[in-house]
């Protein structure tokens, strides 16, 4: 049989669904020249914590055996959120256990609130379910993005099957306060919160929110201010009942690897790198603001490990403006009508930066 006679076997998502490929561009970009500065994927620029080359060497030992189903790092996350370990679910990336949350609640024509602009893999997922996305706008101004939390409420309805909130957003940067996040899930529908950018955000604390509603899936990741996006290190924390149910979307015994687990604790335990790295980032992360500002940029005020400027006065959008970026050496990723500067080392955003001024011609 031929592909052509293969194609008319597809789901219509198959067809319709956009490239990865195309998606990943920037990290095959990244990858073919070494000398590039990738600020493309809001990774951490810097290596993981010492304890982890030492986890992953002693990972050898056991790399021959399946992970057991309740490893160390589940009951060490289970404590630092004071919960029990069935109320935590590890995963390879957060992006993982998201996806089996969405498939766990939303079928064929269920309809999905999601704040827009947002993170487009989530809308990918939604499209593959063949969902029904219904973007709620966020407010912009010259400073800073917003939620409109009324906007949101407003939006429920009797179709309403889950409510998908990033805090701090992605690629906009913008947080939700804890009480408007509580307001959200006070409705009562599954309610998924991506926190994946919580750590740069530490003013907010959303631990609680798990204790305080049922309803509530809230996912995390080890790949940004634990330095480890290469090893596929994410988890969900709420509801034993609920991620019981999600824990059925996963593949059983082909999540995360024992490697990863090792490394993942060991990243966790080392609690002064990470708020090390945290305390440099946001630290840079305020200085690049005002200085993309300087060069004459629309750069909107960020809670998480990127910041995103406004791309739309450039002929060909973000794409031009990436790639003028990219002449001067670094890798940026234009999303929307956006460019998102993901926060490197200073030595790396002192280049970002002169690369930015010849883009502009400043």
């Amino acid at each position: 049989m031929s592909r052509h006679e293969l194609s008319g076997y597809l789901v219509p998502a198959a067809r319709e669904l956009p490239s990865n490929a195309e998606y990943l561009a920037h990290l095959a970009v990244s990858a073919g020249d070494k000398r590039l500065i990738r600020l493309a994927s809001n990774e951490n620029t810097d290596p993981p914590s010492p304890r982890v080359r030492e986890a992953l060497e002693r990972a050898h030992l056991d790399a021959n055996l399946s992970p057991p189903p309740v490893p160390a790092l589940r009951l060490a996350l289970a404590e630092r959120y004071s919960v029990t370990p069935s109320q935590v679910l590890v995963s390879a990336g957060s992006t993982e256990v998201i996806d089996a949350t969405l498939r766990t609640f939303v079928r064929a024509g269920d309809e999905v609130l999601v704040p827009h602009p947002g993170w487009p893999v989530l809308q990918r997922r939604l499209q593959a379910l063949e969902a029904r996305t219904v973007e709620v706008p966020l407010d912009v101004d010259d400073e800073s993005w917003r939620y409109d939390v009324t906007s949101i409420l407003a939006a429920v309805n009797p179709a309403t099957k889950l409510i998908v909130v990033c805090t701090p957003s992605n690629p906009t940067g913008n947080a939700m306060s804890l009480d408007d996040v509580r307001r959200i899930a006070a409705v009562g529908l599954p309610f998924l919160v991506d926190a994946a950018y919580a750590d740069f955000d530490p003013d907010v604390d959303l631990t609680g929110l798990v204790h305080e509603h049922s309803n509530v899936v809230l996912t995390r990741t080890f790949s940004k201010a634990y330095c480890l996006a290469g090893l596929r290190i994410g988890y969900a924390v709420g509801n034993a009942a609920v991620l019981d149910h999600v824990d059925r979307f996963l593949v059983p015994g082909s999540s995360i690897s024992s490697a990863s687990l090792h490394a993942g604790l060991a990243a966790l335990e080392d609690d002064a790198y990470h708020d090390r790295q945290v305390a440099r980032i946001i630290r840079e992360r305020e200085r690049l603001l005002p200085a993309l500002r300087a060069l004459g940029l629309r750069a909107w005020s960020s809670s998480g490990n990127f910041v995103s400027v406004d791309a739309s006065g450039f002929d060909d959008g973000a794409e031009e403006l990436a790639r003028r970026i990219l002449d001067g050496g670094v890798v940026v990723r234009p999303l929307y009508d956006l460019v998102r500067i993901s926060i490197g080392r200073t030595e790396e955003n002192d280049v970002l930066l002169a690369a930015v001024a010849a883009a502009v011609g400043r």
